[in-house]
């Protein structure tokens, strides 16, 4: 038996309705003093679906192995460590992770 993982990118056009995800995602960032890094302009965030894997830091671990949504900001201009990946549950639209910068 074969098993394939991988991740699909299901980002849309700015005004979708991704947006909730993306806002969701952003003000965790803000409220973990996160956002210094990132740009400003969190609707431009690239959302994608993936398999949680041991690299992320989950708040719930039951996530591990299930797929979420994973919000990746734009960084600013030369920062030391971009801005952390956020790991969202695809139905209720709550933070379950994240991934520091590097």
């Amino acid at each position: 038996m074969a098993l394939i993982m991988g991740c699909t990118n299901i980002e849309s056009d700015v005004g979708d309705n991704y947006s909730s995800i993306r806002k969701t995602a952003w003000n965790f960032i803000k409220e973990k003093g996160w956002s210094d890094s990132a740009k400003e302009d969190w609707n431009s965030a690239t959302v994608t679906k993936i398999i949680v894997n041991g690299d992320y830091e989950l708040l719930n671990t039951s996530y591990e192995g299930k797929e979420v949504f994973s919000v990746s900001f734009e960084d600013k201009e030369n920062v030391l460590a971009s801005t952390p990946v956020i790991l969202v549950d695809l139905n209720r639209n709550k933070v379950i992770g994240f991934m520091l910068g590097e």
